[in-house]
């Protein structure tokens, strides 16, 4: 029987219940439960959503709380949990199929060219040990530079302080007006693609840009390589850095990101 009461039921009173009045009651309580919410304790400023198809729904709700929705694939804590939920518990249901896909795929179309305020003018393929890295998001949280951090602690991700993160460093003369663009963007990861000699900028939902091109020759094919097997080798972790000079011990833009695999389900 749906929450709505497509049949009469009784309550524990003894009280018939029709169905009409059990589709008011329901909603009645529904409303009084986001009104409690709302008393009991401060909402959040946004929600963050993954799946494109549930984008309509998701805007609906959040516009009745007055609370902004955000496309992203930065719902980093839900896809960790869906992942153990596959491993734990539907792979142990009797009627699992192996290799079934999800009902709701996640987008993964071809990258754009990237939008004119987003370019910069250098850029490297760089590594800090973890420890470093640290550093670095600790300044990002006190002198509030433009970026964004990852609480590894509340993900469950454990990383050795020696362990060597990947990164991308991009300088500018504008590097300032330049992450403030970006800080506009959910940033979610940077792809090499070694195979057609371009940099892929994940952003959002499932908008990509081609962030830069090189040559390929054998030196930046086996960089590449290197840069993305670094990445896989540090659990998916990496980092980008805006800087007003690749040679400088600076960032006026930093986000640590990391690379997961889509929810099996």
């Amino acid at each position: 029987m749906g929450a709505c009461g497509l049949r009469c039921f009784a309550l524990a009173s003894g009280h018939q219940v029709l169905p009409q009045q059990c589709h008011q009651q329901y909603y009645a309580q529904r409303r009084y439960s986001f009104h409690h919410a709302r008393l009991g304790c401060s909402s959040p400023e946004k929600i963050r959503f993954f799946r494109s198809q549930m984008q309509t729904i998701i805007t609906k709700a959040c516009k009745e709380l007055a609370i902004k929705e955000v496309p992203s694939k930065r719902c980093l804590s839900l896809f960790l949990w869906l992942q153990e939920r596959y491993d734990t518990v539907y792979t142990r249901h009797p009627g699992f199929q192996k290799g079934s896909l999800p009902l709701l795929s996640l987008d993964n179309p071809f990258p754009m060219n990237l939008p004119e305020n987003l370019f910069g003018e250098k850029w490297a393929f760089v590594q800090l040990p973890y420890s470093a890295v640290r550093e670095e998001i600790s300044d990002f949280e006190e002198k509030f530079v433009f970026g964004a951090t990852l609480d590894l602690d509340l993900l469950g991700i454990d990383v050795d302080e020696n362990t060597l993160i990947p990164g991308l460093s991009v300088a500018s003369s504008r590097a300032k007006p330049l992450a403030a663009w970006m800080n506009g963007l959910e940033v979610c990861s940077i792809e090499a693609d070694s195979s057609k000699g371009c940099l892929i900028l994940a952003v959002g939902i499932s908008t990509r840009y081609v962030y830069a091109t090189y040559k390929k020759t054998p030196v930046t094919t086996d960089e590449a390589e290197a840069w993305e097997s670094a990445k896989k080798a540090s659990g998916g972790l990496h980092f980008l850095a805006i800087q007003d000079d690749l040679d400088s011990d600076d960032c006026v833009g930093f986000w640590l990101l990391i690379d997961l695999p889509p929810p099996p389900v």
